[in-house]
């Protein structure tokens, strides 16, 4: 397994579900085996590729012990999609149940992909708006942590509260890596999106990826046809943008390889990449 990326944001309606989906979905059409693992209880990205009423058994069914019902195996919960290298663990609301587990649960997301290390080169994880136990299972069983951040006014607040997390959980998984942070919902009509990108530079430099995903209207709906933007609009501007962050995450994994942790700027209360 080359890399399990977390996609997270504890703001919701930041095109999270939609980089998730975009990104695995891309990674399959390259010939990568990809496994999208939905761990958000609201279930965007599942959408993007069947309906909810098709969902039989979900992560949820897998991570969550409710009194003596006994949870599925892991592999049972993994549905094949469209794309032919890419494989999907659907979400439900019934996944929202795992914040009540007790804490010695945090692991068992990251024992269920170990055991399928030898089986995928990529997992996408999408996470939940939330700073809560699901979050923290995730990035636990995850390599690199990646954060889209929309080109819009107060949409970098409490992005501290977020690293907070990163790197308490980066003390439990040394692993773990901060992949960067990618503008989404970037409208070009605006001169908010210019000036919120301009923050999100200031801020944070070359974590943030150089490739912009722009508001576009095929991106809002391919979940409605049940199918991530590469399919429904292969041709549009959001697929060839997904297609560049692709390119450029890519390229980042095999740079930051041999590299030590992306760290915390204490004095800036910021990231900064590890050279």
């Amino acid at each position: 397994m080359e890399a399990v990326i977390a996609v997270a944001n504890q703001k919701g309606g930041v095109g999270k579900s939609v980089t998730s989906a975009s990104l695995a979905a891309e990674l399959a059409q390259r010939g990568h085996q990809t496994l999208l693992v939905d761990a958000d209880p609201q279930a965007n990205a599942t959408a993007h590729f069947l309906p909810y009423e098709k969902v039989t058994v979900s992560i949820g069914d897998v991570m969550v012990e409710l009194g003596t019902t006994q949870t599925v195996p892991f592999k049972a919960a993994i549905v094949e999609t469209e794309l032919e290298h890419l494989d999907l663990i659907p979400s439900s609301i019934k996944f929202s149940n795992f914040e009540k587990e007790p804490s010695i649960a945090i692991s068992r997301l990251r024992t269920h992909l170990d055991s399928l290390k030898d089986d995928y080169e990529y997992v996408i994880i999408d996470t939940p708006p939330t700073l809560g136990q699901i979050l923290t299972t995730t990035l636990l069983a995850s390599t690199h942590m990646l954060i889209p951040v929309s080109a819009h006014p107060l949409a970098q607040d409490g992005l501290q509260y977020l690293m907070h997390t990163f790197k308490q959980v980066c003390g439990l998984n040394p692993r773990l890596k901060l992949l960067g942070i990618v503008s989404t919902m970037f409208d070009t009509r605006t001169t908010v999106s210019a000036e919120s990108h301009k923050m999100l530079l200031e801020k944070f430099g070359d974590v943030v990826f150089d490739t912009m995903i722009h508001t576009n209207v095929k991106l809002a709906e391919s979940p409605s046809y049940n199918r991530p933007v590469q399919l429904y609009a292969p041709n549009s501007r959001a697929a060839v943008l997904y297609s560049d962050l692709t390119d450029e995450i890519l390229g980042r994994l095999k740079a930051m390889s041999g590299s030590k942790n992306i760290h915390l700027l204490k004095d800036k209360g910021s990231v900064s990449a590890a050279k």
